[in-house]
């Protein structure tokens, strides 16, 4: 009996130190309340004890906590809560300092990784939950997570860091998830970015109102990394790149913005297994410049009454679709989509494609799919057979239209010369000719041996009708051209003789692939 007694006495003990070895594993440590300090000095917080890995953290308001600590393949602290006006910054001048978290941060202050200060600091945050649901971070009103790499690093170097890495024992990739909805500030410059998901909402970037800021500047995300934006006013994504090297395709596209007006999305790169590459929706003003985007599903698409829509200066490569657009408007200009399926798929859309060029198409591809809409081309390398358009119900309008440069060159022409371009038979005298543009042109010495008409670099050069397509699919003919040479007037006032008169019919192929150059379209002499 006495055994037993003693037995039950002592497993009363130890069930006592059990739990008591629980709460303390989960104990919350909060900063000083009076200004914060190193993260690994006990005298940062309350009771004196650095937060161990399970322990929850909260950096209390107006405390700033410095993280000095390289806690590779360690936890640095369970969950993490930031107060308002509360700062988690990472020290500088110290080489390589990685904080890592098991669980999901929520922020109401500031969180800032500064690799500018010193090129051998290097500032990684690591979310290391075992589960995607631990790997968050939710920035609440007020919040900030500011990332800026160094200046001038050796290419493809980034000293700031947001990673979701692959732990020893981790079969798949976990993707984590940066989120936030409206009075926030991402600003991310020159960061690495792996396996991390930005998604943000109602972010007002104009500068119109305080505390709110959304610039993603020459970043290199890795692995599932992506962008996702909504009603964001004037966000700026320019200059980063987002590579994915995975065996299975990503179901979203690599950057999603959604009802964000004057969107920049500018410089980019994209590479890999995306559904798509960029897309843009359900906003006016937004500029795609100088983007290129590789062996995704579709290179860039949007939709949604996109008024005033942008894309420039474009490469689009190895994508099934180069462009697909769905109730847009705007201009396609300078842009080249290379061993795509279909080149431009439209519909419910109004375009003027400019220099547009479509390479090495696969086998039985189409350069271009018009569903409804109207299409413009001005110097494209597309011809007639290559435009497939379903037939138009309700539109009178002829769903393609062709436009060239005219460039003509008139040797022996005198000073003060004029060129003339009309439509055969022409126009009555008071109805503009809808066929040509910029006539009549002055000729100027361009080349040493002629004078020639303005190149496409003046802006203001020849520009007349070619080719086009009706309501039912069938091409139609360029229109018949008279062009007239007109000399300078023999006195003030009087008519301009006309020194040379030919006609002219643009051909189907007349594409310059350098629009600016010298070479003429058409040459004359007015000797012959």
């Amino acid at each position: 009996m006495i055994c037993r007694n003693r037995f039950r006495w002592f497993a009363a003990i130890l069930l006592v130190c059990q739990l008591t070895g629980n709460l303390a594993a989960q104990q919350t440590i909060s900063s000083n309340a009076t200004g914060g300090g190193p993260w690994s000095d006990p005298a940062t917080w309350h009771g004196k004890v650095v937060p161990r890995p399970t322990d929850d953290v909260v950096i209390q308001k107006h405390d700033v906590v410095a993280f000095d600590r390289m806690d590779e393949g360690k936890i640095s602290c369970k969950k993490l809560q930031i107060d308002p006006k509360g700062v988690l910054l990472f020290k500088t001048g110290v080489g390589k300092v990685v904080c890592s978290i098991a669980e999901p941060i929520e922020s109401f202050g500031a969180i800032k990784l500064d690799g500018t200060k010193s090129p051998k600091d290097f500032h990684e945050l690591r979310l290391v939950g075992d589960t995607a649901e631990k790997r968050k971070i939710k920035l609440a009103k007020g919040a900030a997570l500011l990332l800026y790499g160094g200046t001038n690093l050796p290419e493809g170097k980034c000293n700031v860091a947001l990673s979701s890495p692959k732990l020893a024992d981790q079969k798949e990739d976990i993707l984590a998830l940066v989120e936030g909805d409206g009075v926030i500030m991402i600003d991310w410059q020159r960061a690495f970015i792996n396996d991390v998901k930005l998604m943000i909402q109602k972010i007002d970037n104009t500068g119109a109102k305080p505390n709110e800021r959304l610039n993603l500047i020459e970043n290199r995300f890795t692995g599932q990394g992506r962008i996702w934006l909504h009603l964001c006013d004037t966000p700026v994504i320019s200059k980063n790149v987002l590579e994915y090297k995975g065996p299975t395709p990503i179901g979203e596209p690599a950057i999603f913005v959604t009802y964000s007006p004057l969107a920049e999305i500018k410089g980019n790169i994209v590479r890999g297994g995306f559904v798509q590459g960029i897309s843009a929706n359900y906003a006016e003003g937004q500029v795609l410049i100088g983007n290129t985007v590789e062996k995704c599903g579709i290179g860039i698409t949007g939709g949604g009454t996109l008024p005033s829509t942008m894309i420039k200066q474009t490469l689009l490569r190895d994508c099934e679709v180069g462009i697909k657009l769905d109730s847009a408007s705007g201009v396609i200009e300078d842009t080249v989509i290379e061993r795509a399926m279909t080149g431009l798929h439209m519909s419910n859309s109004n375009l003027q494609l400019t220099h547009f060029q479509v390479k090495d198409l696969k086998p039985k591809g189409q350069v271009v799919q018009n569903d409804a809409g109207t299409l413009t081309l001005l110097n494209c390398n597309i011809l007639p057979d290559q435009i497939k358009v379903a037939p138009a119900a309700t539109t009178k309008i002829n769903p393609v239209t062709c436009l060239q440069y005219l460039v003509v060159a008139v040797k022996d022409a005198p000073a003060d010369s004029l060129v003339e371009v009309v439509t055969n038979p022409a126009p009555a005298a008071d109805v503009a000719d809808a066929n040509v543009r910029n006539s009549p042109a002055p000729l100027t010495a361009e080349a040493k041996a002629h004078s020639m008409t303005p190149l496409p670099k003046t802006l203001n050069p020849l520009i007349v009708k070619a080719w086009s397509i009706d309501l039912k699919g069938k091409p139609m003919p360029a229109p018949e051209y008279t062009i007239k040479v007109f000399g300078p007037p023999a006195k003030e006032g009087a008519a301009r003789p006309v020194l040379k008169m030919v006609t002219f019919r643009p051909q189907d192929n007349a594409f310059r692939s350098s629009p600016s150059e010298t070479t003429p379209t058409l040459e004359i002499s007015i000797k012959n």
